[in-house]
C-alpha cells in the first residue's frame, strides 16, 4: 500500500480508507499501523497539522483499535 508522505519528525505517511475507516500510519521509528474506525475528520486534522501531526492527534488516534502490520 502507498501512503501519503507526512512532514513530520515523527511520521513518515498516512494513508486512510474512507470505506473502511482505516487508518494506516507508518512512523520513522519503522512501525507501520492501521487504527480502525477512525472518523475522516480526524484524518483531515492530522493532514493540516504538519509539521507535528502526531502531538495534535496521537492521543486521539490511539484510542482506537489498531494492529501493528509492519
Amino acid at each position: 500500500m502507498a501512503l501519503d508522505p507526512i512532514d513530520s519528525d515523527a511520521l513518515d505517511g498516512a494513508s486512510y480508507d474512507p470505506r473502511t475507516r482505516t487508518l494506516t500510519v507508518s512512523f520513522e521509528s519503522g512501525g507501520v499501523y492501521e487504527y480502525y474506525e477512525v472518523d475522516p475528520e480526524l484524518v483531515e486534522l492530522l493532514e493540516r497539522s504538519q509539521p507535528h501531526p502526531w502531538s495534535v492527534v496521537g492521543e486521539d488516534v490511539r484510542a482506537h483499535r489498531f494492529r501493528r502490520i509492519g
